[in-house]
């Protein structure tokens, strides 16, 4: 009797599961039939979409580093010396200096449009700790930019962890790499040059290379008065409400002892392009080289397959089933397994990401080794969807070459 009611409540169940699935088309419904057999594959290509989507965000990041920090301080113009270079292609490549840096930028800040301008200037402080000074001890440097001007001012340039910005030539914000790696914290004394400085706060300056975060920030005049140099900054920011017309007027200071350039952000973001092109071919070199491994893992499979199911295909053929059905059934297996590996590449991807943002970015001091971009998997993920219909052709090939005949003789 219990055998009998366990029985009659699994045949609807039963029943009902093979009535939905005899609904499908033949070709879905043997590739929803086979979904444990694909599983593999779907994972295998995955794996290799991932590489491919993390490489291209980690290229992406490097390009950011160039040119994000630019871009998001909110500066619409840099001006520096004619001849230096805001974005670094050959080693000592560099911004220059400009000379009567004070008066310049004093003009600047009163041209029409201009809303504020910082300047500044990078030099290496040494840093002295309490006590007599042991000889066999070297010399600890600390990166330092002297800061002329309010950058709160600038929407987007400064970045503060904790505390507050300069208010006092005694005052100094430390980077927070700094500030890891030497155990600082607000309120701390630092001493730099023979005089002493108190923390203020933890953040950056964006706008003045990515690495502000293993910079010391400074009032210009105080680092002036600790390295003894001239009037001169290596960079000026410039918000403006009319940069085109601000650049033009700045290009118009130049004077026989001051040569300027001015970089708006698209020149920042050609000289970025051009200094990364050989990292982002080497990253497209290595992608390639991982979609066509993912497309032979999904044609090679895909013939396994095929040849396993030769039985399957030859009484298909014999009761009269067509051939773009058997095309198609084939076909749909690729299109579902570069699908779904699509699906579980972004996953894993975005999980690279955050491991590769979270926990090895900061030990760099920057906010960010990987970026992602909508476009950039999208065409990855369509790429993929063409290398599995690429992929399937060879196979179902081989399933319409299957003879009936032989087939049912051998088995």
């Amino acid at each position: 009797m219990e055998v009998h009611a366990a029985s009659s409540a699994a045949g609807p169940m039963s029943s009902y599961a093979i009535a939905w699935l005899l609904a499908l088309p033949f070709p879905l419904r043997s590739v929803v039939r086979r979904w444990r057999g694909l599983l593999a594959m779907m994972v295998g290509v995955g794996i290799a979409l991932s590489i491919v989507m993390t490489l291209l965000a980690i290229g992406r990041a490097s390009l950011e580093l160039y040119v994000g920090d630019f871009r998001q301080s909110g500066a619409d113009l840099y001006v520096h010396q004619e001849g230096g270079t805001l974005v670094p292609i050959l080693p000592g490549d560099a911004p220059g200096t400009l000379r009567n840096a004070r008066q310049v930028l004093s003009q600047i800040r009163g041209l029409p449009g201009v809303t504020a301008a910082v300047g500044v200037m990078n030099w290496s402080l040494e840093r002295e700790r309490p006590g007599p000074r042991r000889r066999e001890i070297s010399r600890e440097l600390i990166a330092t930019l002297g800061v002329d001007g309010d950058p709160a001012e600038i929407p987007g340039m400064l970045v503060l962890k904790e505390g507050r910005w300069l208010r006092r030539t005694s005052e100094v914000v430390v980077g927070s790499r700094v500030a890891r790696e030497k155990g600082l914290a607000v309120g701390d004394t630092l001493r730099l040059n023979d005089r002493d400085f108190v923390i203020v706060g933890v953040g950056r300056l964006r706008g003045f290379g990515f690495n502000g975060n293993a910079l010391v920030y400074m009032d210009y005049r105080a680092l002036r008065q600790r390295a003894d140099l001239a009037d001169v900054m290596a960079t000026i920011a410039v918000d403006t409400q009319r940069p085109a017309e601000t650049q033009q007027h700045i290009l118009e200071l130049n004077t026989s002892s001051t040569a300027l350039a001015v970089d708006d952000l698209p020149m920042l973001l050609r000289q970025a392009e051009a200094a990364n092109a050989n990292s982002v071919a080497f990253n497209w070199i290595l992608s390639v080289l991982a979609m066509v491994i993912g497309g032979l893992f999904v044609s090679s499979m895909l013939s396994r397959s095929v040849a396993e199911r030769r039985l399957e295909f030859a009484t298909l053929r014999a009761i009269g089933v067509p051939s773009t059905t058997i095309l198609a059934l084939v076909g749909l297996e690729a299109l579902l397994i570069s699908t779904v590996a699509g699906g579980l590449g972004i996953g894993m991807s975005l999980l690279h990401g955050w491991g590769i943002n979270g926990y090895l970015a900061p030990s760099y001091g920057l906010e960010s080794l990987y970026v992602t971009d909508a476009g950039l998997f999208m065409l990855v993920i369509g790429l993929a969807l063409g290398l599995g219909v690429i992929a399937a052709w060879l196979p179902a090939r081989q399933a319409l070459r299957v003879e009936p005949a032989e087939v049912l003789r051998e088995a």
